[in-house]
């Protein structure tokens, strides 16, 4: 996506109603035919070779039933996206609610992040084939998506840390920025895979949350 269309596409995720969320979430077995088929094409082609046509063939379905439920290759890719975001953002916010406590909360939520990166096929193999477009849009153009995913981490972490009480304008800032600074860094392990950071097992995992995450999120704002 270059930087309009991801604009474009945060919004589109941000503002999607909720027959348009259940139509993906619970796809009837058309669209889960012709999503399946898709993301299989992008495995093998990428995003920028996929056809319509080959959607159909591969889907075993005729061109005109996948019209009717995608109008273009844009949408197309578009539900792809959204599928998989939204399978990201369900198990995020799954591997949260499983936590007892905020640190655990942070790491079962930072294993699942790992897992989930370290596991798409798709993704790398968009990182190989489209660099260019997916780096930008992970990059330059990143805005929309890193105010997207900071917003729903300060959720998570306002409702962790003060429940239902008021906090003051420096606390609300402070969550802000630690939500930012999280979702850069895990934009920058989309980008940079190469790290020596050990997180291979759950035991590197939780000891990078608590030595380097929580810290973040628990040391109280400066004053002034």
């Amino acid at each position: 996506m270059n930087g309009s269309r991801t604009e474009e596409f945060m919004q589109y995720l941000s503002a999607l109603d909720a027959d348009a969320i259940a139509h993906l979430e619970q796809p009837d077995d058309l669209t889960a035919r012709i999503l399946d088929a898709t993301r299989e094409q992008a495995m093998e082609v990428g995003f920028r070779r996929i056809t319509m046509d080959d959607v159909a063939r591969r889907s075993g379905l005729g061109r005109a039933t996948l019209y009717r439920r995608f109008p273009n290759k844009a949408a197309l890719i578009d539900a792809l996206v959204l599928t998989e975001a939204r399978r990201y953002l369900a198990g995020d916010a799954e591997a949260w609610a499983r936590g007892t406590t905020l640190e655990d909360r942070m790491f079962r939520s930072t294993m699942f992040g790992v897992t989930f990166l370290r596991d798409n096929e798709l993704l790398h193999k968009l990182m190989r084939t489209e660099p260019d477009a997916l780096l930008r849009s992970l990059t330059v153009d990143a805005g929309p998506i890193l105010d997207f995913a900071a917003e729903q981490t300060v959720t998570l972490l306002r409702t962790a840390l003060h429940g239902d009480s008021h906090i003051s304008a420096a606390q609300q800032r402070h969550l802000r920025t630690v939500a930012e600074l999280q979702t850069r860094l895990t934009l920058s392990f989309i980008v940079t895979p190469h790290t020596s950071i050990e997180l291979t097992t759950p035991a590197e995992v939780r000891a990078y949350v608590r030595q380097y995450l929580l810290p973040m999120i628990t040391t109280p704002p400066a004053r002034g």
